[in-house]
Protein backbone atom coordinates (compact mmCIF):
# COMPACT_ATOMS: atom_id res chain seq x y z
CA UNK A 1 0.00 0.00 0.00
CA UNK A 2 1.15 3.53 -0.72
CA UNK A 3 -0.86 4.96 2.17
CA UNK A 4 -0.52 3.74 5.75
CA UNK A 5 -4.13 4.81 6.38
CA UNK A 6 -6.59 5.83 3.69
CA UNK A 7 -8.81 8.82 4.56
CA UNK A 8 -12.48 8.01 4.07
CA UNK A 9 -15.46 10.40 4.24
CA UNK A 10 -18.91 8.94 5.00
CA UNK A 11 -21.96 11.07 4.18
CA UNK A 12 -25.47 10.11 5.38
CA UNK A 13 -28.36 11.87 7.12
CA UNK A 14 -28.92 8.85 9.39
CA UNK A 15 -26.70 9.03 12.48
CA UNK A 16 -27.01 5.29 13.12
CA UNK A 17 -25.57 4.56 9.66
CA UNK A 18 -22.71 7.02 10.22
CA UNK A 19 -21.92 5.43 13.57
CA UNK A 20 -21.94 1.82 12.34
CA UNK A 21 -19.93 2.57 9.20
CA UNK A 22 -17.36 4.62 11.08
CA UNK A 23 -16.90 1.89 13.70
CA UNK A 24 -16.55 -0.87 11.10
CA UNK A 25 -14.09 1.07 8.94
CA UNK A 26 -11.95 2.26 11.85
CA UNK A 27 -11.67 -1.35 12.93
CA UNK A 28 -10.12 -2.04 9.51
CA UNK A 29 -7.51 0.67 10.16
CA UNK A 30 -8.96 3.49 8.04
CA UNK A 31 -9.08 7.13 9.09
CA UNK A 32 -12.80 8.02 8.95
CA UNK A 33 -14.65 11.34 8.98
CA UNK A 34 -18.43 11.71 8.83
CA UNK A 35 -20.85 14.35 7.59
CA UNK A 36 -24.64 14.45 8.09
CA UNK A 37 -25.40 16.22 4.81
CA UNK A 38 -23.74 17.02 1.47
CA UNK A 39 -23.27 20.73 2.32
CA UNK A 40 -21.22 19.86 5.37
CA UNK A 41 -19.25 17.34 3.35
CA UNK A 42 -18.48 19.76 0.51
CA UNK A 43 -16.92 22.18 3.00
CA UNK A 44 -14.51 19.45 4.10
CA UNK A 45 -13.52 18.21 0.64
CA UNK A 46 -10.33 19.54 -0.92
CA UNK A 47 -8.14 17.94 -3.61
CA UNK A 48 -6.30 15.05 -1.96
CA UNK A 49 -8.07 15.33 1.41
CA UNK A 50 -9.89 11.99 0.99
CA UNK A 51 -9.11 8.90 -1.02
CA UNK A 52 -12.61 7.36 -0.76
CA UNK A 53 -16.05 8.94 -0.22
CA UNK A 54 -19.08 6.83 0.71
CA UNK A 55 -22.39 8.64 0.27
CA UNK A 56 -26.07 7.83 0.64
CA UNK A 57 -28.28 8.55 -2.38
CA UNK A 58 -31.44 9.76 -0.65
CA UNK A 59 -30.56 12.94 1.24
CA UNK A 60 -32.37 16.26 1.67
CA UNK A 61 -31.58 19.17 -0.71
CA UNK A 62 -28.96 17.30 -2.77
CA UNK A 63 -29.21 13.67 -3.85
CA UNK A 64 -26.24 11.35 -4.14
CA UNK A 65 -25.91 11.75 -7.91
CA UNK A 66 -25.75 15.54 -7.75
CA UNK A 67 -23.34 15.29 -4.82
CA UNK A 68 -21.12 12.97 -6.88
CA UNK A 69 -20.92 15.52 -9.71
CA UNK A 70 -19.91 18.31 -7.31
CA UNK A 71 -17.32 16.10 -5.63
CA UNK A 72 -15.70 15.21 -8.97
CA UNK A 73 -15.45 18.91 -9.83
CA UNK A 74 -13.42 19.46 -6.65
CA UNK A 75 -11.34 16.26 -6.70
CA UNK A 76 -11.50 14.10 -9.86
CA UNK A 77 -9.14 11.52 -8.31
CA UNK A 78 -11.29 10.55 -5.30
CA UNK A 79 -13.01 7.14 -5.45
CA UNK A 80 -16.78 7.45 -4.89
CA UNK A 81 -19.03 4.69 -3.49
CA UNK A 82 -22.82 5.09 -3.42
CA UNK A 83 -25.26 3.65 -0.86
CA UNK A 84 -28.75 3.00 -2.17
CA UNK A 85 -32.00 1.60 -0.81
CA UNK A 86 -32.66 -2.05 -1.65
CA UNK A 87 -34.02 -2.33 -5.19
CA UNK A 88 -32.46 0.95 -6.42
CA UNK A 89 -29.82 -0.68 -8.62
CA UNK A 90 -30.81 1.44 -11.65
CA UNK A 91 -29.89 4.60 -9.76
CA UNK A 92 -26.56 3.05 -8.79
CA UNK A 93 -25.79 2.12 -12.39
CA UNK A 94 -26.59 5.67 -13.47
CA UNK A 95 -24.21 6.96 -10.80
CA UNK A 96 -21.46 4.63 -12.02
CA UNK A 97 -21.87 6.08 -15.51
CA UNK A 98 -21.21 9.48 -13.94
CA UNK A 99 -17.99 8.28 -12.32
CA UNK A 100 -18.95 6.35 -9.18
CA UNK A 101 -16.68 3.36 -8.56
CA UNK A 102 -19.18 0.97 -6.95
CA UNK A 103 -22.26 0.78 -4.73
CA UNK A 104 -23.87 -1.29 -2.01
CA UNK A 105 -27.48 -1.50 -0.87
CA UNK A 106 -29.02 -0.75 2.49
CA UNK A 107 -29.30 -2.57 4.77
CA UNK A 108 -25.71 -3.48 3.91
CA UNK A 109 -23.74 -6.59 4.69
CA UNK A 110 -20.62 -5.66 6.70
CA UNK A 111 -18.36 -8.16 4.92
CA UNK A 112 -19.55 -7.03 1.48
CA UNK A 113 -18.99 -3.40 2.46
CA UNK A 114 -15.44 -4.19 3.69
CA UNK A 115 -14.53 -5.83 0.38
CA UNK A 116 -15.92 -2.96 -1.71
CA UNK A 117 -14.09 -0.33 0.37
CA UNK A 118 -10.83 -2.33 0.29
CA UNK A 119 -11.03 -2.56 -3.50
CA UNK A 120 -11.79 1.17 -3.72
CA UNK A 121 -8.69 1.98 -1.64
CA UNK A 122 -6.64 -0.33 -3.79
CA UNK A 123 -8.02 1.33 -6.93
CA UNK A 124 -6.97 4.75 -5.63
CA UNK A 125 -3.47 3.53 -4.67
CA UNK A 126 -2.79 1.95 -8.05
CA UNK A 127 -4.09 5.00 -9.93
CA UNK A 128 -1.95 7.26 -7.74
CA UNK A 129 1.15 5.13 -8.31
CA UNK A 130 0.58 4.99 -12.07
CA UNK A 131 0.11 8.75 -12.26
CA UNK A 132 3.23 9.29 -10.16
CA UNK A 133 5.30 7.05 -12.44
CA UNK A 134 3.97 8.80 -15.53
CA UNK A 135 4.92 12.19 -14.11
CA UNK A 136 8.38 10.91 -13.23
CA UNK A 137 9.16 8.91 -16.33
CA UNK A 138 6.84 8.98 -19.31
CA UNK A 139 7.65 12.58 -20.21
CA UNK A 140 11.39 11.84 -20.29
CA UNK A 141 13.30 10.24 -23.15
CA UNK A 142 14.65 6.77 -22.42
CA UNK A 143 18.24 8.03 -22.31
CA UNK A 144 17.41 10.23 -19.30
CA UNK A 145 16.39 7.20 -17.28
CA UNK A 146 19.00 4.61 -18.23
CA UNK A 147 22.20 6.60 -18.52
CA UNK A 148 25.29 5.51 -20.43
CA UNK A 149 26.56 5.08 -23.98
CA UNK A 150 29.26 2.52 -23.29
CA UNK A 151 29.12 -0.74 -25.31
CA UNK A 152 27.82 -2.76 -22.30
CA UNK A 153 24.94 -0.30 -21.77
CA UNK A 154 24.12 -0.22 -25.46
CA UNK A 155 23.65 -3.99 -25.23
CA UNK A 156 21.36 -3.54 -22.21
CA UNK A 157 19.24 -1.03 -24.15
CA UNK A 158 18.98 -3.36 -27.13
CA UNK A 159 17.97 -6.19 -24.81
CA UNK A 160 15.25 -4.05 -23.21
CA UNK A 161 13.78 -3.20 -26.62
CA UNK A 162 13.75 -6.86 -27.66
CA UNK A 163 12.35 -8.17 -24.37
CA UNK A 164 9.71 -5.47 -23.82
CA UNK A 165 7.72 -6.33 -26.94
CA UNK A 166 7.00 -9.87 -25.74
CA UNK A 167 5.01 -11.06 -22.73
CA UNK A 168 7.68 -13.51 -21.55
CA UNK A 169 9.01 -13.85 -18.01
CA UNK A 170 12.26 -11.91 -17.53
CA UNK A 171 15.15 -12.39 -15.09
CA UNK A 172 17.31 -9.30 -14.51
CA UNK A 173 20.71 -9.99 -12.98
CA UNK A 174 23.27 -7.56 -11.66
CA UNK A 175 25.06 -6.44 -8.53
CA UNK A 176 23.31 -4.29 -5.92
CA UNK A 177 22.94 -0.71 -7.08
CA UNK A 178 23.28 -1.36 -10.81
CA UNK A 179 19.69 -0.32 -11.61
CA UNK A 180 17.71 -3.55 -11.89
CA UNK A 181 14.43 -1.89 -10.88
CA UNK A 182 15.01 0.84 -13.46
CA UNK A 183 15.40 -1.80 -16.18
CA UNK A 184 12.24 -3.58 -14.97
CA UNK A 185 10.30 -0.30 -15.19
CA UNK A 186 11.62 0.32 -18.72
CA UNK A 187 10.52 -3.16 -19.83
CA UNK A 188 7.06 -2.69 -18.30
CA UNK A 189 6.54 0.79 -19.77
CA UNK A 190 7.47 -0.27 -23.27
CA UNK A 191 5.58 -3.58 -23.23
CA UNK A 192 2.02 -4.68 -24.09
CA UNK A 193 0.97 -4.33 -20.42
CA UNK A 194 2.11 -0.72 -20.02
CA UNK A 195 -1.42 0.46 -19.18
CA UNK A 196 -1.86 -2.22 -16.52
CA UNK A 197 -0.71 -2.18 -12.90
CA UNK A 198 3.00 -2.51 -12.08
CA UNK A 199 3.27 -4.13 -8.65
CA UNK A 200 6.63 -4.46 -6.85
CA UNK A 201 7.74 -6.68 -4.00
CA UNK A 202 11.23 -6.81 -2.50
CA UNK A 203 11.63 -10.45 -1.45
CA UNK A 204 14.60 -9.62 0.79
CA UNK A 205 12.75 -6.94 2.75
CA UNK A 206 10.13 -9.20 4.35
CA UNK A 207 10.45 -12.23 6.67
CA UNK A 208 9.13 -15.58 5.42
CA UNK A 209 5.96 -15.41 7.53
CA UNK A 210 4.92 -12.11 5.91
CA UNK A 211 6.00 -12.51 2.30
CA UNK A 212 3.35 -15.15 1.54
CA UNK A 213 0.52 -12.98 2.84
CA UNK A 214 1.87 -10.11 0.69
CA UNK A 215 2.15 -12.26 -2.43
CA UNK A 216 -1.04 -14.29 -2.16
CA UNK A 217 -3.27 -12.30 0.23
CA UNK A 218 -5.39 -13.77 2.99
CA UNK A 219 -8.94 -14.33 4.15
CA UNK A 220 -10.38 -12.93 7.33
CA UNK A 221 -9.33 -15.07 10.30
CA UNK A 222 -6.47 -16.76 8.41
CA UNK A 223 -4.12 -15.83 11.26
CA UNK A 224 -4.02 -13.63 14.34
CA UNK A 225 -4.55 -10.05 13.21
CA UNK A 226 -6.24 -10.96 9.93
CA UNK A 227 -9.38 -8.93 10.66
CA UNK A 228 -10.40 -8.62 7.02
CA UNK A 229 -9.78 -10.00 3.57
CA UNK A 230 -6.73 -8.74 1.68
CA UNK A 231 -5.80 -9.33 -1.94
CA UNK A 232 -2.19 -10.32 -2.59
CA UNK A 233 0.29 -8.78 -5.01
CA UNK A 234 -0.49 -11.38 -7.68
CA UNK A 235 -4.19 -10.46 -7.60
CA UNK A 236 -3.48 -6.73 -7.56
CA UNK A 237 -1.17 -7.15 -10.57
CA UNK A 238 -3.88 -8.95 -12.60
CA UNK A 239 -3.71 -7.68 -16.18
CA UNK A 240 -0.32 -6.09 -15.57
CA UNK A 241 3.16 -6.92 -14.29
CA UNK A 242 4.56 -8.11 -10.97
CA UNK A 243 8.21 -7.33 -10.18
CA UNK A 244 9.80 -9.78 -7.75
CA UNK A 245 12.99 -8.02 -6.66
CA UNK A 246 15.76 -10.07 -5.02
CA UNK A 247 14.01 -13.37 -5.77
CA UNK A 248 17.22 -15.17 -4.77
CA UNK A 249 16.44 -14.32 -1.13
CA UNK A 250 13.02 -15.98 -1.22
CA UNK A 251 12.48 -18.94 1.14
CA UNK A 252 12.13 -22.40 -0.44
CA UNK A 253 8.54 -22.85 0.80
CA UNK A 254 7.50 -19.60 -0.84
CA UNK A 255 9.39 -20.51 -4.02
CA UNK A 256 7.18 -23.61 -4.37
CA UNK A 257 4.01 -21.50 -4.19
CA UNK A 258 5.36 -18.93 -6.65
CA UNK A 259 6.22 -21.77 -9.05
CA UNK A 260 2.63 -23.03 -8.78
CA UNK A 261 1.29 -19.53 -9.47
CA UNK A 262 3.45 -19.27 -12.60
CA UNK A 263 2.58 -22.75 -13.89
CA UNK A 264 -1.14 -22.76 -13.18
CA UNK A 265 -1.76 -19.01 -13.41
CA UNK A 266 -3.71 -19.07 -10.18
CA UNK A 267 -3.20 -18.38 -6.47
CA UNK A 268 -4.93 -19.20 -3.20
CA UNK A 269 -5.25 -16.69 -0.40
CA UNK A 270 -3.98 -17.81 3.01
CA UNK A 271 -6.93 -19.34 4.84
CA UNK A 272 -8.85 -19.77 1.58
CA UNK A 273 -9.78 -22.80 -0.48
CA UNK A 274 -10.82 -21.27 -3.79
CA UNK A 275 -8.17 -20.88 -6.54
CA UNK A 276 -8.10 -17.38 -8.03
CA UNK A 277 -7.06 -16.97 -11.67
CA UNK A 278 -4.35 -14.37 -12.28
CA UNK A 279 -3.02 -13.02 -15.55
CA UNK A 280 0.34 -11.36 -14.89
CA UNK A 281 3.71 -10.89 -16.52
CA UNK A 282 6.55 -11.71 -14.15
CA UNK A 283 9.82 -9.79 -14.02
CA UNK A 284 12.28 -11.06 -11.42
CA UNK A 285 15.63 -9.66 -10.33
CA UNK A 286 18.54 -10.78 -8.19
CA UNK A 287 22.10 -9.80 -7.29
CA UNK A 288 22.91 -13.41 -6.39
CA UNK A 289 24.19 -16.30 -8.51
CA UNK A 290 21.07 -18.49 -8.76
CA UNK A 291 22.97 -21.44 -10.24
CA UNK A 292 25.25 -21.42 -7.22
CA UNK A 293 22.18 -21.29 -4.94
CA UNK A 294 20.74 -24.28 -6.82
CA UNK A 295 23.92 -26.25 -6.10
CA UNK A 296 23.56 -25.33 -2.43
CA UNK A 297 19.90 -26.46 -2.46
CA UNK A 298 18.83 -22.89 -1.60
CA UNK A 299 16.95 -22.19 -4.84
CA UNK A 300 14.61 -24.45 -6.80
CA UNK A 301 15.97 -25.47 -10.18
CA UNK A 302 12.47 -25.72 -11.69
CA UNK A 303 11.67 -22.16 -10.59
CA UNK A 304 14.97 -20.94 -12.06
CA UNK A 305 14.02 -22.27 -15.49
CA UNK A 306 10.57 -20.70 -15.17
CA UNK A 307 11.88 -17.19 -14.37
CA UNK A 308 14.99 -17.33 -16.58
CA UNK A 309 13.06 -17.47 -19.85
CA UNK A 310 14.72 -14.25 -21.00
CA UNK A 311 17.78 -12.86 -19.24
CA UNK A 312 19.01 -9.26 -18.97
CA UNK A 313 22.38 -8.79 -17.26
CA UNK A 314 23.40 -5.32 -16.08
CA UNK A 315 27.15 -4.63 -15.92
CA UNK A 316 28.71 -3.23 -12.72
CA UNK A 317 29.83 0.39 -12.84
CA UNK A 318 33.54 -0.59 -12.74
CA UNK A 319 33.02 -2.28 -16.13
CA UNK A 320 31.62 0.86 -17.74
CA UNK A 321 33.89 3.62 -16.49
CA UNK A 322 33.27 5.63 -19.67
CA UNK A 323 29.69 6.22 -18.46
CA UNK A 324 30.78 7.88 -15.21
CA UNK A 325 31.00 11.45 -16.67
CA UNK A 326 27.42 11.18 -17.99
CA UNK A 327 26.18 9.77 -14.69
CA UNK A 328 28.01 12.48 -12.76
CA UNK A 329 26.44 15.17 -14.94
CA UNK A 330 22.97 13.76 -14.29
CA UNK A 331 23.35 13.31 -10.53
CA UNK A 332 24.94 16.73 -10.05
CA UNK A 333 21.94 18.23 -11.85
CA UNK A 334 19.61 16.31 -9.50
CA UNK A 335 21.61 17.47 -6.46
CA UNK A 336 21.50 21.07 -7.70
CA UNK A 337 17.69 20.93 -7.94
CA UNK A 338 17.40 19.43 -4.45
CA UNK A 339 19.69 22.04 -2.91
CA UNK A 340 18.15 24.91 -4.84
CA UNK A 341 21.50 26.35 -5.96
CA UNK A 342 23.52 26.09 -9.18
CA UNK A 343 26.14 23.38 -9.55
CA UNK A 344 28.07 23.08 -12.81
CA UNK A 345 29.70 19.70 -12.25
CA UNK A 346 32.86 18.33 -10.67
CA UNK A 347 36.46 19.55 -10.80
CA UNK A 348 38.90 17.59 -13.02
CA UNK A 349 40.76 16.08 -10.04
CA UNK A 350 37.45 14.94 -8.53
CA UNK A 351 36.42 13.37 -11.84
CA UNK A 352 39.71 11.47 -11.99
CA UNK A 353 39.12 10.10 -8.49
CA UNK A 354 35.55 9.11 -9.35
CA UNK A 355 36.70 7.24 -12.46
CA UNK A 356 39.48 5.43 -10.58
CA UNK A 357 37.27 4.23 -7.73
CA UNK A 358 35.94 0.65 -8.02
CA UNK A 359 32.35 1.41 -6.85
CA UNK A 360 31.30 -1.74 -4.96
CA UNK A 361 27.86 -0.12 -4.51
CA UNK A 362 27.67 0.79 -8.21
CA UNK A 363 25.43 3.59 -9.55
CA UNK A 364 23.45 3.94 -6.32
CA UNK A 365 26.67 4.55 -4.38
CA UNK A 366 27.81 7.13 -6.96
CA UNK A 367 24.52 8.99 -6.64
CA UNK A 368 24.66 9.04 -2.84
CA UNK A 369 28.31 10.17 -2.82
CA UNK A 370 27.64 13.04 -5.23
CA UNK A 371 24.53 14.23 -3.38
CA UNK A 372 26.53 14.26 -0.14
CA UNK A 373 29.51 16.00 -1.74
CA UNK A 374 27.25 18.66 -3.26
CA UNK A 375 26.23 19.77 0.23
CA UNK A 376 29.85 20.65 1.07
CA UNK A 377 30.79 22.21 -2.29
CA UNK A 378 31.72 25.86 -1.70
CA UNK A 379 31.55 27.00 -5.30
CA UNK A 380 29.77 25.80 -8.40
CA UNK A 381 32.00 22.71 -8.70
CA UNK A 382 32.35 19.66 -6.49
CA UNK A 383 36.06 19.46 -5.64
CA UNK A 384 38.24 16.51 -4.66
CA UNK A 385 38.17 17.65 -1.02
CA UNK A 386 34.36 17.30 -0.97
CA UNK A 387 34.57 13.56 -1.67
CA UNK A 388 35.04 10.85 0.99
CA UNK A 389 38.63 9.88 1.80
CA UNK A 390 38.37 6.42 0.23
CA UNK A 391 37.44 8.03 -3.09
CA UNK A 392 40.10 10.76 -2.82
CA UNK A 393 42.67 7.94 -2.75
CA UNK A 394 41.61 7.13 -6.30
CA UNK A 395 43.14 10.41 -7.48
CA UNK A 396 46.37 9.28 -9.17
CA UNK A 397 46.83 10.97 -12.57
CA UNK A 398 49.63 10.10 -14.93
CA UNK A 399 52.34 12.20 -13.25
CA UNK A 400 54.14 10.48 -10.37
CA UNK A 401 54.25 13.73 -8.44
CA UNK A 402 50.43 13.87 -8.33
CA UNK A 403 50.23 11.19 -5.65
CA UNK A 404 52.97 12.91 -3.65
CA UNK A 405 51.13 16.23 -4.02
CA UNK A 406 47.98 14.62 -2.62
CA UNK A 407 49.90 13.27 0.40
CA UNK A 408 51.40 16.73 0.93
CA UNK A 409 47.92 18.30 0.82
CA UNK A 410 46.61 15.85 3.42
CA UNK A 411 49.56 16.64 5.73
CA UNK A 412 48.93 20.38 5.26
CA UNK A 413 45.36 19.76 6.43
CA UNK A 414 46.77 18.48 9.72
CA UNK A 415 46.99 14.73 9.12
CA UNK A 416 50.18 12.96 10.20
CA UNK A 417 52.25 10.96 7.72
CA UNK A 418 51.32 7.78 9.60
CA UNK A 419 47.61 8.65 9.24
CA UNK A 420 47.94 9.21 5.48
CA UNK A 421 49.94 6.01 5.02
CA UNK A 422 47.26 4.23 7.07
CA UNK A 423 44.56 5.54 4.71
CA UNK A 424 46.47 4.19 1.72
CA UNK A 425 47.17 0.88 3.45
CA UNK A 426 43.51 0.43 4.42
CA UNK A 427 42.38 1.14 0.86
CA UNK A 428 44.87 -1.33 -0.63
CA UNK A 429 43.81 -4.06 1.80
CA UNK A 430 40.11 -3.48 1.02
CA UNK A 431 40.73 -3.57 -2.74
CA UNK A 432 42.83 -6.73 -2.52
CA UNK A 433 40.24 -8.50 -0.36
CA UNK A 434 37.56 -7.52 -2.87
CA UNK A 435 39.70 -8.82 -5.75
CA UNK A 436 40.21 -12.15 -3.96
CA UNK A 437 36.53 -12.35 -2.91
CA UNK A 438 37.50 -12.20 0.77
CA UNK A 439 40.14 -14.96 0.64
CA UNK A 440 42.60 -13.75 3.29
CA UNK A 441 45.40 -16.17 2.33
CA UNK A 442 45.35 -15.03 -1.31
CA UNK A 443 45.10 -11.39 -0.27
CA UNK A 444 48.09 -11.70 2.08
CA UNK A 445 50.13 -13.32 -0.71
CA UNK A 446 49.29 -10.52 -3.15
CA UNK A 447 50.19 -7.88 -0.56
CA UNK A 448 53.43 -9.67 0.34
CA UNK A 449 52.59 -10.00 4.03
CA UNK A 450 51.79 -12.86 6.39
CA UNK A 451 48.16 -13.87 6.93
CA UNK A 452 48.46 -13.03 10.64
CA UNK A 453 49.73 -9.55 9.77
CA UNK A 454 46.79 -9.07 7.41
CA UNK A 455 44.33 -10.10 10.12
CA UNK A 456 45.97 -7.68 12.58
CA UNK A 457 45.68 -4.80 10.08
CA UNK A 458 42.06 -5.72 9.27
CA UNK A 459 41.25 -5.45 12.98
CA UNK A 460 43.26 -2.22 13.28
CA UNK A 461 41.39 -0.58 10.35
CA UNK A 462 38.03 -2.16 11.28
CA UNK A 463 37.72 -4.02 8.00
CA UNK A 464 34.94 -6.60 8.25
Amino acid sequence: MLFKSHNILVVDDEKSILFSLKAALQKEGYAVRTAENPQEALKAIEPGSFQVIISDYNMPSINGLEFLKRVKQIDPEVVFILMTAFGSEKLAIEAMKEGAYDYFSKPFDIDEMRVIVAKACERFSLAWEKKNLEERFLGEPETDRIIGNSPPMQLVRERIEQVAKSDMTVLIQGESGTGKELVAEAIQRRGPRASGPFVKLNCAALPENLIESELFGYERGAFTGATGRKRGKFEVAHGGTIFLDEIGDMALNTQAKVLRAIQQKEVERLGGNEPIKVDVRIIAATHRDLRELIDKKEFREDLFYRVNVVNVTIPPLRDRVDDIPLLVEHFVKVASQKLGRPLDGVAPRAMTALKNFKWPGNVRQLQNILEGAAVFAKGSLIDLANLPEEIQLGFAPAGTTAGIDWIAEEIEKGKSLDAVVGMIEKEMIMRTLAATEGNQSQAATRLGIKRGTLQYKMKLYEIG
